[in-house]
Protein backbone atom coordinates (compact mmCIF):
# COMPACT_ATOMS: atom_id res chain seq x y z
CA UNK A 1 0.00 0.00 0.00
CA UNK A 2 1.68 3.07 -0.81
CA UNK A 3 2.25 5.35 2.02
CA UNK A 4 -0.48 8.40 3.27
CA UNK A 5 0.40 12.43 2.69
CA UNK A 6 -0.35 14.20 5.38
CA UNK A 7 -1.34 17.98 4.97
CA UNK A 8 -1.63 19.47 8.34
CA UNK A 9 -1.54 23.56 6.95
CA UNK A 10 -5.05 25.53 6.54
CA UNK A 11 -4.22 25.48 3.25
CA UNK A 12 -2.85 23.29 1.00
CA UNK A 13 0.97 23.53 -0.33
CA UNK A 14 -0.28 23.39 -4.08
CA UNK A 15 3.03 23.52 -5.06
CA UNK A 16 3.88 20.17 -2.73
CA UNK A 17 0.95 18.80 -4.62
CA UNK A 18 1.30 19.68 -7.83
CA UNK A 19 5.22 17.73 -7.75
CA UNK A 20 3.04 14.61 -6.04
CA UNK A 21 0.16 14.48 -9.14
CA UNK A 22 2.91 15.04 -11.43
CA UNK A 23 4.68 11.89 -10.73
CA UNK A 24 1.48 10.15 -11.52
CA UNK A 25 1.12 11.27 -15.45
CA UNK A 26 4.88 10.61 -15.80
CA UNK A 27 5.16 7.46 -14.45
CA UNK A 28 2.41 6.50 -16.98
CA UNK A 29 1.75 8.25 -19.97
CA UNK A 30 -1.56 6.45 -20.71
CA UNK A 31 -3.32 9.34 -18.53
CA UNK A 32 -3.75 12.79 -18.10
CA UNK A 33 -5.07 14.87 -15.52
CA UNK A 34 -7.26 17.74 -16.10
CA UNK A 35 -9.63 19.96 -13.14
CA UNK A 36 -12.47 21.19 -14.34
CA UNK A 37 -15.46 22.21 -11.91
CA UNK A 38 -14.77 21.65 -9.28
CA UNK A 39 -13.30 18.00 -9.93
CA UNK A 40 -10.24 16.91 -10.42
CA UNK A 41 -10.14 14.54 -13.48
CA UNK A 42 -7.52 11.15 -13.88
CA UNK A 43 -8.85 9.75 -17.09
CA UNK A 44 -7.74 7.47 -19.87
CA UNK A 45 -5.51 9.05 -23.04
CA UNK A 46 -7.24 9.41 -26.37
CA UNK A 47 -4.54 7.40 -27.76
CA UNK A 48 -4.55 4.68 -24.77
CA UNK A 49 -8.04 4.01 -25.90
CA UNK A 50 -10.05 2.80 -28.64
CA UNK A 51 -14.05 2.12 -28.34
CA UNK A 52 -16.79 3.33 -26.34
CA UNK A 53 -16.85 4.38 -22.76
CA UNK A 54 -17.47 2.02 -20.60
CA UNK A 55 -20.76 1.55 -19.13
CA UNK A 56 -22.33 3.09 -15.74
CA UNK A 57 -22.22 -0.16 -14.21
CA UNK A 58 -18.30 -0.09 -14.06
CA UNK A 59 -18.30 3.21 -11.65
CA UNK A 60 -18.28 3.19 -7.79
CA UNK A 61 -18.71 5.70 -5.36
CA UNK A 62 -15.84 6.15 -2.87
CA UNK A 63 -16.84 8.31 0.50
CA UNK A 64 -15.70 8.95 3.72
CA UNK A 65 -12.54 10.57 2.01
CA UNK A 66 -10.31 11.80 4.08
CA UNK A 67 -9.92 15.96 2.96
CA UNK A 68 -6.07 15.61 3.07
CA UNK A 69 -6.03 12.83 1.20
CA UNK A 70 -5.23 13.03 -2.69
CA UNK A 71 -5.37 11.11 -6.02
CA UNK A 72 -0.93 9.94 -5.32
CA UNK A 73 -2.68 7.66 -2.50
CA UNK A 74 -5.88 7.30 -4.16
CA UNK A 75 -5.13 6.21 -7.86
CA UNK A 76 -2.50 3.55 -6.67
CA UNK A 77 -4.76 2.09 -4.35
CA UNK A 78 -7.79 1.72 -6.34
CA UNK A 79 -5.56 0.66 -9.14
CA UNK A 80 -5.16 -2.66 -7.65
CA UNK A 81 -8.53 -3.75 -8.00
CA UNK A 82 -8.33 -3.56 -12.05
CA UNK A 83 -7.66 -0.93 -15.13
CA UNK A 84 -8.94 2.28 -14.24
CA UNK A 85 -10.49 4.04 -16.85
CA UNK A 86 -10.94 7.84 -14.93
CA UNK A 87 -11.18 8.71 -11.80
CA UNK A 88 -13.10 11.54 -10.26
CA UNK A 89 -11.99 13.55 -7.16
CA UNK A 90 -14.34 16.30 -6.11
CA UNK A 91 -12.42 19.12 -4.58
CA UNK A 92 -13.51 22.72 -3.17
CA UNK A 93 -12.11 26.43 -3.56
CA UNK A 94 -9.23 25.90 -0.88
CA UNK A 95 -8.20 23.15 -2.51
CA UNK A 96 -9.29 19.88 -0.07
CA UNK A 97 -11.08 17.29 -1.59
CA UNK A 98 -14.97 17.35 -0.30
CA UNK A 99 -14.69 13.61 1.28
CA UNK A 100 -15.79 11.58 -2.15
CA UNK A 101 -14.75 10.61 -5.63
CA UNK A 102 -15.86 8.78 -8.76
CA UNK A 103 -13.75 5.68 -9.84
CA UNK A 104 -14.77 3.97 -13.32
CA UNK A 105 -13.16 0.83 -14.04
CA UNK A 106 -13.05 -0.89 -18.12
CA UNK A 107 -15.32 -4.19 -16.91
CA UNK A 108 -18.32 -4.19 -14.47
CA UNK A 109 -16.01 -6.92 -12.95
CA UNK A 110 -13.13 -5.22 -12.04
CA UNK A 111 -15.99 -2.62 -10.23
CA UNK A 112 -17.63 -5.01 -8.17
CA UNK A 113 -14.01 -6.30 -6.97
CA UNK A 114 -13.02 -3.15 -6.02
CA UNK A 115 -16.14 -2.76 -3.83
CA UNK A 116 -15.56 -6.27 -2.24
CA UNK A 117 -11.75 -4.83 -1.55
CA UNK A 118 -11.90 -1.55 -0.49
CA UNK A 119 -15.77 -0.84 1.25
CA UNK A 120 -15.22 -0.53 4.75
CA UNK A 121 -11.26 -0.17 4.02
CA UNK A 122 -9.58 1.15 7.06
CA UNK A 123 -7.59 3.96 5.01
CA UNK A 124 -6.07 5.54 7.82
CA UNK A 125 -6.36 4.46 12.12
CA UNK A 126 -10.09 4.57 12.64
CA UNK A 127 -10.87 5.84 9.41
CA UNK A 128 -12.94 3.51 7.15
CA UNK A 129 -13.58 3.93 3.15
CA UNK A 130 -17.25 3.61 2.21
CA UNK A 131 -17.34 2.05 -1.70
CA UNK A 132 -21.11 1.45 -3.45
CA UNK A 133 -21.94 1.29 -7.02
CA UNK A 134 -22.62 4.65 -8.69
CA UNK A 135 -26.37 6.07 -9.34
CA UNK A 136 -26.55 8.50 -11.54
CA UNK A 137 -28.90 11.03 -9.75
CA UNK A 138 -30.54 13.43 -12.17
CA UNK A 139 -32.65 15.02 -9.36
CA UNK A 140 -32.49 18.22 -7.05
CA UNK A 141 -34.82 18.81 -4.25
CA UNK A 142 -35.48 22.68 -3.95
CA UNK A 143 -36.87 23.82 -0.50
CA UNK A 144 -37.95 27.08 0.99
CA UNK A 145 -40.08 28.73 -1.88
CA UNK A 146 -41.93 31.61 -1.60
CA UNK A 147 -45.65 31.12 -0.91
CA UNK A 148 -45.96 33.73 -3.37
CA UNK A 149 -44.70 32.13 -6.10
CA UNK A 150 -47.66 30.23 -8.37
CA UNK A 151 -46.57 27.01 -9.01
CA UNK A 152 -46.55 28.30 -13.14
CA UNK A 153 -43.95 30.64 -12.23
CA UNK A 154 -41.60 28.10 -10.61
CA UNK A 155 -41.52 26.30 -13.93
CA UNK A 156 -41.05 29.14 -15.43
CA UNK A 157 -38.18 30.35 -13.60
CA UNK A 158 -36.65 26.72 -13.07
CA UNK A 159 -36.31 26.58 -16.85
CA UNK A 160 -34.87 29.41 -17.28
CA UNK A 161 -32.08 29.83 -14.55
CA UNK A 162 -30.90 25.51 -15.82
CA UNK A 163 -30.82 23.57 -18.74
CA UNK A 164 -31.64 20.21 -19.73
CA UNK A 165 -34.81 20.25 -17.32
CA UNK A 166 -37.02 17.33 -17.52
CA UNK A 167 -39.70 18.08 -15.62
CA UNK A 168 -40.59 19.95 -12.16
CA UNK A 169 -42.59 18.10 -9.17
CA UNK A 170 -44.39 20.69 -7.06
CA UNK A 171 -46.10 20.64 -3.60
CA UNK A 172 -47.29 23.96 -1.65
CA UNK A 173 -48.53 24.48 1.69
CA UNK A 174 -49.37 27.57 3.33
CA UNK A 175 -45.61 28.26 4.53
CA UNK A 176 -43.56 27.44 1.81
CA UNK A 177 -43.43 25.58 -1.51
CA UNK A 178 -41.01 22.53 -2.34
CA UNK A 179 -39.75 20.86 -5.36
CA UNK A 180 -38.19 18.65 -7.56
CA UNK A 181 -36.15 19.04 -10.84
CA UNK A 182 -35.71 16.31 -12.74
CA UNK A 183 -32.83 16.41 -15.73
CA UNK A 184 -31.98 14.83 -18.69
CA UNK A 185 -27.98 13.96 -16.91
CA UNK A 186 -26.79 13.83 -14.10
CA UNK A 187 -23.91 16.51 -15.47
CA UNK A 188 -27.24 18.50 -15.95
CA UNK A 189 -28.18 18.16 -12.60
CA UNK A 190 -25.02 19.52 -10.77
CA UNK A 191 -24.59 22.27 -12.93
CA UNK A 192 -27.98 23.25 -11.99
CA UNK A 193 -27.54 23.05 -8.67
CA UNK A 194 -24.68 24.84 -8.77
CA UNK A 195 -26.16 27.43 -10.32
CA UNK A 196 -29.74 27.82 -8.61
CA UNK A 197 -27.86 28.41 -5.23
CA UNK A 198 -27.81 32.02 -6.04
CA UNK A 199 -29.61 32.38 -9.13
CA UNK A 200 -32.81 31.19 -7.30
CA UNK A 201 -32.87 33.79 -4.85
CA UNK A 202 -31.80 36.52 -6.79
CA UNK A 203 -35.11 35.48 -9.30
CA UNK A 204 -37.77 34.37 -7.09
CA UNK A 205 -36.93 38.00 -4.66
CA UNK A 206 -38.80 39.11 -1.50
CA UNK A 207 -36.18 37.78 0.81
CA UNK A 208 -36.05 33.83 -0.39
CA UNK A 209 -33.29 31.34 0.62
CA UNK A 210 -33.80 28.40 -0.97
CA UNK A 211 -32.43 25.58 0.22
CA UNK A 212 -30.72 23.13 -2.77
CA UNK A 213 -29.53 19.81 -2.24
CA UNK A 214 -29.25 16.58 -3.83
CA UNK A 215 -32.49 14.68 -3.88
CA UNK A 216 -32.70 11.44 -2.43
CA UNK A 217 -34.47 8.28 -3.71
CA UNK A 218 -38.03 9.28 -3.74
CA UNK A 219 -40.81 6.11 -2.60
CA UNK A 220 -43.77 6.36 -4.85
CA UNK A 221 -46.02 7.40 -1.68
CA UNK A 222 -44.32 10.19 -0.92
CA UNK A 223 -44.04 11.45 -4.63
CA UNK A 224 -47.87 11.51 -4.76
CA UNK A 225 -47.36 14.32 -2.45
CA UNK A 226 -45.83 16.43 -5.40
CA UNK A 227 -49.24 16.29 -7.13
CA UNK A 228 -48.55 19.49 -9.80
CA UNK A 229 -46.27 18.30 -12.89
CA UNK A 230 -45.07 20.98 -14.72
CA UNK A 231 -43.18 20.98 -18.07
CA UNK A 232 -42.54 24.47 -20.49
CA UNK A 233 -41.62 24.21 -24.35
CA UNK A 234 -41.24 27.13 -26.39
CA UNK A 235 -44.23 26.43 -28.42
CA UNK A 236 -47.05 26.23 -25.90
CA UNK A 237 -45.11 27.72 -22.85
CA UNK A 238 -46.12 26.26 -19.46
CA UNK A 239 -48.07 23.47 -18.73
CA UNK A 240 -49.37 21.96 -15.84
CA UNK A 241 -50.92 18.52 -14.84
CA UNK A 242 -52.53 18.04 -11.38
CA UNK A 243 -51.99 14.26 -10.14
CA UNK A 244 -55.52 13.21 -8.51
CA UNK A 245 -55.44 12.12 -4.94
CA UNK A 246 -55.52 8.70 -4.44
CA UNK A 247 -57.42 6.94 -1.68
CA UNK A 248 -55.98 5.92 1.91
CA UNK A 249 -52.98 4.45 2.36
CA UNK A 250 -53.67 0.66 2.60
CA UNK A 251 -50.72 -1.57 3.62
CA UNK A 252 -49.54 -4.32 2.37
CA UNK A 253 -51.46 -7.72 3.03
CA UNK A 254 -49.78 -10.17 4.65
CA UNK A 255 -49.03 -13.56 3.45
CA UNK A 256 -50.85 -16.41 4.16
CA UNK A 257 -48.64 -19.23 5.56
CA UNK A 258 -50.20 -22.92 4.97
CA UNK A 259 -49.39 -25.69 7.42
CA UNK A 260 -48.38 -29.19 7.03
CA UNK A 261 -51.10 -31.59 6.67
CA UNK A 262 -49.81 -33.38 10.43
CA UNK A 263 -49.42 -29.97 12.01
CA UNK A 264 -52.89 -28.92 10.85
CA UNK A 265 -53.85 -32.19 12.13
CA UNK A 266 -52.03 -31.52 15.83
CA UNK A 267 -53.40 -27.82 15.72
CA UNK A 268 -56.95 -29.14 15.51
CA UNK A 269 -56.28 -31.67 18.08
CA UNK A 270 -54.75 -29.33 20.46
CA UNK A 271 -58.10 -27.56 20.12
CA UNK A 272 -60.13 -29.91 20.44
CA UNK A 273 -58.97 -31.30 23.39
CA UNK A 274 -58.73 -27.46 24.89
CA UNK A 275 -62.83 -27.01 24.11
CA UNK A 276 -63.05 -30.26 25.98
CA UNK A 277 -61.17 -29.02 29.18
CA UNK A 278 -62.65 -25.69 29.66
CA UNK A 279 -66.57 -27.57 28.74
CA UNK A 280 -68.40 -28.08 32.03
CA UNK A 281 -69.38 -31.80 32.75
CA UNK A 282 -72.86 -32.49 32.89
CA UNK A 283 -72.56 -36.32 33.83
CA UNK A 284 -76.90 -36.51 35.18
CA UNK A 285 -77.78 -35.55 31.76
CA UNK A 286 -74.98 -37.71 29.57
CA UNK A 287 -76.20 -41.03 32.03
CA UNK A 288 -79.76 -39.95 30.81
CA UNK A 289 -79.51 -39.82 26.53
CA UNK A 290 -76.62 -42.56 27.30
CA UNK A 291 -74.10 -40.56 25.56
CA UNK A 292 -71.46 -42.32 27.72
CA UNK A 293 -72.21 -45.07 29.35
CA UNK A 294 -70.29 -47.78 27.59
CA UNK A 295 -66.81 -45.51 27.65
CA UNK A 296 -67.75 -44.32 31.44
CA UNK A 297 -68.07 -47.88 32.21
CA UNK A 298 -64.55 -48.93 29.93
CA UNK A 299 -62.63 -46.47 31.79
CA UNK A 300 -63.39 -47.36 34.96
CA UNK A 301 -62.70 -51.32 34.59
CA UNK A 302 -59.76 -49.89 33.15
CA UNK A 303 -58.59 -47.92 36.12
CA UNK A 304 -59.54 -51.18 38.34
CA UNK A 305 -61.96 -50.22 40.67
CA UNK A 306 -63.91 -53.14 42.02
CA UNK A 307 -62.03 -55.78 40.43
CA UNK A 308 -63.48 -57.82 37.20
CA UNK A 309 -66.47 -59.08 38.23
CA UNK A 310 -67.84 -55.78 40.28
CA UNK A 311 -68.62 -52.91 37.65
CA UNK A 312 -69.57 -49.94 39.48
CA UNK A 313 -72.85 -48.66 38.57
CA UNK A 314 -74.17 -45.47 38.95
CA UNK A 315 -76.53 -44.32 41.86
CA UNK A 316 -80.30 -44.56 41.84
CA UNK A 317 -82.28 -41.56 40.10
CA UNK A 318 -83.68 -38.87 41.99
CA UNK A 319 -87.69 -38.69 42.11
CA UNK A 320 -88.97 -36.94 39.18
CA UNK A 321 -89.55 -32.82 40.05
CA UNK A 322 -93.11 -33.32 39.82
CA UNK A 323 -93.69 -35.76 42.84
CA UNK A 324 -96.75 -34.70 45.24
CA UNK A 325 -96.16 -36.49 48.92
CA UNK A 326 -100.29 -35.07 49.88
CA UNK A 327 -101.60 -36.87 46.73
CA UNK A 328 -99.06 -39.43 45.80
CA UNK A 329 -99.87 -43.14 47.14
CA UNK A 330 -98.63 -44.60 50.03
CA UNK A 331 -95.98 -47.24 49.35
CA UNK A 332 -98.24 -49.75 51.66
CA UNK A 333 -101.27 -48.67 50.27
CA UNK A 334 -102.17 -52.63 49.37
CA UNK A 335 -101.75 -53.73 52.87
CA UNK A 336 -103.60 -50.62 54.59
CA UNK A 337 -106.81 -51.44 52.69
CA UNK A 338 -110.16 -52.50 54.49
CA UNK A 339 -110.54 -56.13 54.84
CA UNK A 340 -107.10 -57.04 54.88
CA UNK A 341 -105.37 -58.24 57.94
CA UNK A 342 -102.94 -55.83 59.30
Amino acid sequence: MPPVKHYSCSEVNQHELSSRLLSLTENNTSYTLTQINGQRIYRKAPHAWSGPEPSRNCEVFIGRIPHDCFEDTLVPLFRQAGELFEFRLMINFSGWNRGYAFAMYTTDAEASNAIRMFNNYMIRPSWQLGVCPSINNCRIFISRIPPTLSSAEIVRLLYELTDEVVEVRVRRSVASSAAIVEYKSHRGAAMARKALVAAAAAAWGSGARPAVDWSLPQSPQLLKQYREVGRWTPERGVELTRVPESGAYSPPIAPSYTLEPWSQARRLRMIHEASRRHQPQDWNGRLETGIGMESLVSSMSGLGLGGAGRVWAPPAAPPPRDFNPWTAPHPLHHFLQPGKPQ
